[in-house]
């Protein structure tokens, strides 16, 4: 019985050691966390994130301060959001200049901008 545990122990510990190294190397092969994918703009840091099914997401940082929240979908009406990563920087871009015309920061992109910005998630 003791045997048995044992193996049922170690098995476990295989698969979980397996496990978190897939899901790792998962996150370095897909993920939007190394250094290219950062770009300035205007004074900001326009810095990528990739969401799950979400597709991209992206920080504003200033000073490196996050100067607003995360963006994990800017597109309300496209329920994949952004898929490219340069879909995620036309917008970001979008958003600091209306934030230096108006000094407010926007939320959501409304549709005809998107259209505008020639965003793929939209167009299909």
């Amino acid at each position: 019985m003791k045997i048995v545990v044992l193996v049922i122990i170690l098995q476990i510990a295989v698969f979980k050691t397996y496990s978190q190294k897939h899901e790792s190397s998962n996150l370095q092969l897909n993920g939007a966390d190394s250094a290219s994918d950062a770009r300035e703009f205007q004074g900001y840091l326009i810095k990528l994130k990739l969401g799950n099914a979400e597709g991209y997401g992206f920080q504003l940082l200033g000073d490196n301060k996050v100067v607003q929240h995360e963006f994990k979908n800017p597109l309300p009406f496209s329920p994949k959001g952004v898929q490219k990563k340069e879909d995620a920087y036309k917008i970001a871009q979008w958003i600091i200049n209306q934030y230096v015309k108006t000094g407010h920061w926007e939320n959501m992109v409304p549709p005809h901008v998107a259209r505008l910005l020639g965003i793929q998630s939209i167009n299909k």
